[in-house]
Formats: structure tokens, C-alpha cells, sequence
């Protein structure tokens, strides 16, 4: 990628709730490369602990700057105003040049745009928010809008993304790609073990895998119809392993048990270190989501050298899934079709090859490196733009939202 013009840049600040794994990875390799420009990089990790994602708490010593707001308290559990006042005070004692701040609808986010305002510094929004993750207002997308406007810079997912934004009225010109990736290498490398001490992994007879939480958006009842089918059109049916958890774990079982449907092994919510093992032993992955704004895990299975069968309610697939080439895409209201892809890649070994390999030649397009330069490149932009004055409406619309966790208009998703 062609080299990118910093200069005025001393300290670069990286934005998100609480990090995962995800997270990390990205900003290891943004803290390297803005070591060998000689930048400053800070990552601002709101808050230590989250009740949305089972990650492993991640607190061991990292090579880059890595500022915690609240160390021992939950996102959830702490007031937006109190969010709000303990971020800008942060930010005051960091002082960074530009701040890529994850969304725009919480109250975190509002505080650090407020701030970059009030400083006359450049913000960056990253996001994965794309026109169709919920049935919208005019009037609620006429005031997003107006408050994704005072954004110097997006840093966004991928092309519905993009396509999104530019409606809102962000202009292309100020518009980068990269932010939802994942480090390929790492599920790109094969297991040293063959990790048989994991559930479904005790024997050799091959699976399709999904990975989900268990949420009602993401549509597992249509994936069981599809598989249930699938058993029923081929001679030979893989079983199939569903990783991760959730409340709808219950309601899953009773399904499974009242249809008869053999074949199915629930394996729970794995930890990042596990998932190479089921990568790497998996036929090939299927992701039924009705609504999803991007599916990282999707990344990691492509990474991993799988074919995809995907939804087009999945926010990557018109980026990541080559129709016929590397997999296939299904309307999430399709179970038939669904469990016809099922069949073609559980019976086709020498497509199943070939789409694997493709999947991996499509994620060379989307590495860690994307992010980075996706980061240096909204951030000149941003840069450029900075300082612009406040428009009213949208300070008044930060301020009315001060005492607000989340706003509906904005943040409208089921997490």
C-alpha cells in the first residue's frame, strides 16, 4: 500500500469500550507502525469488563500505551454521565492529535467527539453500521445525520458500510476501508495439537461449523430447519458443530430434541485460543444471521481456509463471499437453499478445495495491515478537516444525550 503522509501527527489515540481479542490484534499492529513513523500511540480502553462478550479479561503488559477509564467496573454498570465527564478527563490528561472512536451512539463516543471538538482535535468515527440492521426513522436518520457530520474521518467495515454513510451525507472523500479485520495469520497456522479434548473434536468424522451467539437475529432456528433438511437430501451428512452461547441455548435444545434431528453438537462459547482447532477440522462454515453488520467470524473461517455459505443479512458478504468461487450467500428467510449449499460442499470435495483456497486469496484484500493503513488514511483526512466549528443541532443533541446510555435511534441492533 502506498506510504501515507503523517506529518503534524505526534500522538495517535484508538478508541473502544473494552478490547477483545479483535481489538488487540489491531492495535498491536497500529502501535507498530506508528513506532516506525515515531508517533505517539495510545489505545483507550473504557472499561476493563463488559456482560456482552465472554472474552477472557486481556490484562497482560502490552508494547503500546494502553489507558483504562474504569479498571474494575463493568461498561454496563457505570452512569453515562459519569462515562461521559471520566472520558473527557482522560482525554485532557492524553491530549492526542487525532481520536478513532468506535461508533457514534454511545456515551463514551459522544464524550470523545465532544472533546475533539471542544479542542479543536481530529475525530475519526469507525463503525459497521449499514443501512438494513433495523427498520429506520427519517426524522432519526435526518438527526444521525446531522451528528455523524461533525466527523472529521470514517474508518469503516466494508462496502454496505460505506454505501450507508454517503446516504447519511458523509462524503466518499473522507470515507476509509479496513476497519473489521482480524489477524489472519493467526488462524491461517494449523494447531500444533489436534485439540481432541474439545467438545465435538473427539473424533475424526468431518462437521460444518457455525459460531455464533445465541440471539434471536441470528437466525439459528433457520440454520437447524436447513440442517435437518440437508440430513434428509444426502446419503452421507457431515454433522454439525455450533460453537458459542447465549439465552436462546435452551429453546435450541428443546428443538433439536423435538424434531429428532441427529448430528448436532452444541460446543459452547470457545475463547480466541481454541477456535483454530475447529477451523482447521471443520468441512467448511455456514453463518445464518438475519441481521449482522459485519461477522468477524467470517474472517476467521476464510482465514482458516474454509469455504463460506453465508446470508446476505451478513454485513461482509458482499465483500468476502465470490459467489460460486469461494462459497455461496442464501436469503435468511431460505432454509431450502441454505441446506442445497450444504449439500453441494459436503458432496463436492474437489469444489471444497478449490473455494477454500479462494477464500484465502480473497483475505490477503483484508489484513491487519488494511486496518492500519485505513487508520493512517482517515487520519490525514481528519487532520485536514479539524477544527471545523460545532454546528448547534448536533451540540444539542450531544448534550440531551449527556444522560443517555444508548440512544434507539442510533444504536438500534440487539448486541
Amino acid at each position: 500500500m502506498a506510504q501515507i503522509d503523517l506529518t503534524g501527527i505526534e500522538k495517535i489515540c484508538v478508541q473502544w469500550p473494552r478490547f477483545g481479542p479483535y481489538h488487540l490484534a489491531r492495535l498491536h499492529a497500529a502501535h507498530k507502525a506508528c513506532s516506525a513513523r515515531n508517533i505517539e500511540f495510545i489505545a483507550l480502553e473504557t472499561a476493563a469488563k463488559s456482560g456482552l462478550y465472554e472474552w477472557k479479561v486481556e490484562d497482560g503488559e502490552t508494547p503500546f500505551d494502553r489507558q483504562q477509564v474504569f479498571v474494575d467496573r463493568p461498561f454496563e454498570d457505570i452512569s453515562p454521565t459519569e462515562m461521559h465527564d471520566a472520558v473527557i478527563a482522560k482525554l485532557n490528561e492524553l491530549n492526542p492529535d487525532v481520536v478513532a472512536i468506535h461508533t457514534y451512539s454511545l456515551p463514551d463516543s459522544r464524550a470523545c467527539l465532544e472533546w475533539c471538538k471542544d479542542h479543536g482535535k481530529a475525530s475519526i468515527v469507525m463503525t459497521n453500521s449499514k443501512a438494513d440492521d433495523a427498520k429506520r426513522s427519517p426524522w432519526k436518520e435526518l438527526l444521525k445525520s446531522r451528528l455523524i457530520g461533525e466527523f472529521d474521518a470514517a474508518l469503516l467495515a466494508g462496502t454496505p458500510q460505506k454505501a450507508y454513510f454517503e446516504d447519511l451525507g458523509f462524503s466518499s472523500e473522507h470515507i476509509s476501508l479496513g476497519y473489521n479485520v482480524v489477524d489472519n495469520d493467526f488462524f491461517a497456522t494449523t494447531p500444533d495439537s489436534a485439540g481432541t479434548n474439545l467438545p465435538g473434536l473427539s473424533n475424526d468424522r468431518p462437521f460444518i461449523l457455525a459460531s455464533n451467539r445465541f440471539l434471536k437475529r441470528k437466525n439459528l432456528f433457520c440454520l437447524l430447519e436447513a440442517y435437518a433438511s440437508y440430513r434428509a437430501l444426502t446419503p452421507h451428512p457431515y454433522r454439525m458443530i455450533m460453537l458459542g452461547d447465549g439465552a436462546l441455548r435452551p429453546a435450541i435444545e428443546a428443538w433439536i430434541e423435538a424434531h429428532q434431528v441427529d448430528g448436532i453438537e452444541l460446543a459452547g462459547f470457545r475463547q480466541i485460543d481454541d477456535l483454530p482447532h475447529y477451523y482447521h477440522r471443520a468441512a467448511f462454515f455456514v453463518h445464518p444471521a438475519r441481521i449482522d453488520t459485519w461477522a468477524m467470524v467470517v474472517n476467521e473461517a476464510m482465514a482458516a481456509g474454509l469455504p463460506v455459505v453465508i446470508s446476505t443479512g451478513t454485513g461482509c458478504h458482499k465483500d468476502l463471499v465470490d459467489e460460486g468461487q469461494n462459497g455461496f450467500t442464501f436469503h435468511p428467510d431460505d432454509a431450502q437453499q441454505l441446506a442445497q449449499h450444504m449439500v453441494k460442499l459436503s458432496e463436492d470435495a474437489s469444489f471444497r478445495k478449490s473455494a477454500g483456497a479462494r477464500s484465502r486469496e480473497i483475505m490477503k484484500d483484508w489484513t491487519l495491515d488494511r486496518f492500519v493503513h485505513g487508520l493512517f488514511e482517515s487520519a490525514t483526512t481528519a487532520m485536514k478537516r479539524r477544527g471545523r466549528k460545532p454546528a448547534l443541532i448536533p451540540r444539542i443533541m450531544i448534550r440531551l444525550l449527556r444522560s443517555s446510555s444508548s440512544s434507539e435511534a442510533f444504536h438500534s441492533v440487539e448486541s
